[in-house]
């Protein structure tokens, strides 16, 4: 059987309810580990790739422009090679766990 999720808007999109706290949390996680060394997270809009920052939320973590992503989002780059934080071959401090 599956689980039903109680959807909300905030600002101005629709999403999971806790949702929110979860955007609002990734906000206080400033760096990461990559590599052994700690580094500035890439902030939404910041990124190589025009992701349309400028226009809408991300559209996998629902951040908006200048917000930090949503731990595991897919479209996070790594501040060590650029590439996608989640699959990337950087050693993480998430690694270590």
């Amino acid at each position: 059987m599956s689980k039903s999720y109680r959807m909300i808007i905030y600002r101005g999109v629709s999403m999971i309810e806790g949702w929110p706290e979860k955007i609002r949390d990734a906000q206080s996680i400033k760096t990461c580990v990559v590599n052994g060394r700690e580094v500035a997270r890439i902030r939404y809009g910041e990124e190589e790739d025009d992701w349309g920052a400028d226009n809408r939320a991300c559209h996998d973590c629902s951040v908006i422009k200048g917000e930090f992503h949503v731990e595991g989002c897919d479209v996070e780059r790594c501040a060590g090679c650029g590439g996608q934080r989640i699959s990337c071959d950087c050693q993480s401090d998430e690694d270590e766990d």
